[in-house]
């Protein structure tokens, strides 16, 4: 039976297409969210690397899609209260970064943050779908989940290797080089 979205949920497929929507509408503002970031990513292995989830990241939306389609459903909902403040708050937690350096690690807090929310809602899809037996759906979710979990590790590795030394070096050098202020009595 195809359900509507935003109809209230009676059973464990209903649950699961929320979950569904709620990924795809995530996937998709995570795209814009991605697509600004690397804008203003300093260094250029994060930039790179943004770059790469960008594109990954709309494959998983297109994953999704197949899956409503392979469903009769419709991939439309509510939006992704979930991701959409998650990408409020890191871009509250950018703004405040003086120190670009600084700025690429919370921008590092802020991608993981939103694929750690994602990688939940993706094991609670395959969970779902493997319950319904729907292992087709399950193994196309799989896959993203598999995804998300390399870029995770990915920028854990970015951030313990290049970006967090940078931020904390950089920090030190800046508070070094300027001039103390003094005060005049």
């Amino acid at each position: 039976m195809a359900t509507k979205p935003n109809q209230d949920i009676f059973d464990l497929y209903d649950l699961m297409l929320e979950q569904l929507r709620d990924l795809y509408d995530g996937e998709q503002q995570q795209t814009t969210f991605l697509e600004n970031q690397s804008k203003i990513a300093e260094s250029f292995k994060l930039n790179e690397f943004l770059t790469f989830h960008l594109k990954e990241t709309k494959r998983h939306a297109q994953r999704i899609k197949k899956v409503f389609e392979i469903l009769n459903e419709k991939a439309e909902g509510e939006s992704c209260d979930g991701i959409k403040g998650l990408i409020k708050e890191s871009q509250k937690l950018a703004d405040r970064c003086i120190n670009e350096e600084v700025r690429d690690a919370a921008l590092i807090t802020a991608v993981q943050h939103i694929n750690h929310y994602e990688m939940a809602g993706y094991g609670t899809a395959i969970a779902y779908a493997k319950t319904l037996e729907r292992h087709d759906i399950a193994e196309l979710l799989l896959d993203t989940l598999r995804e998300e979990k390399r870029a995770d590790m990915g920028l854990s590795d970015l951030a313990e290797n290049k970006i967090n030394p940078d931020a904390k070096w950089s920090a030190i050098v800046n508070k070094v080089s300027k001039p103390a202020s003094t005060e005049i009595r």
